[in-house]
């Protein structure tokens, strides 16, 4: 499986500064969402009966995987601070 996604040049479209706004407070949003889900996970996975290796394995992948999701939103509001673009 890859994890790279190719972005192709486009063109910026007209869109009011409002809107870009939305969709990005709508993105964080659902980012933010993501982690939380992500972290209840996490305490799930470290419940669980099983080889204590795999399960420390797979809790230490999903929190990789929360904190690649908290760069995202650090990334989209430029470290926190929301910027409407």
């Amino acid at each position: 499986m890859s994890n790279v996604i190719p972005l192709a040049p486009r063109l910026k479209q007209a869109r009011s500064v409002h809107s870009e706004a939305e969709e990005r407070a709508a993105l964080a949003a659902d980012l933010i969402d993501l982690i939380e889900r992500v972290r209840e996970m996490t305490e799930h996975v470290a419940a669980l009966p099983g080889p204590s290796l795999r399960i420390q394995q797979t809790a230490q992948q999903l929190l990789d995987a929360g904190t690649a999701l908290e760069r995202a939103v650090e990334a989209l509001t430029e470290n926190g601070e929301w910027v409407p673009f």
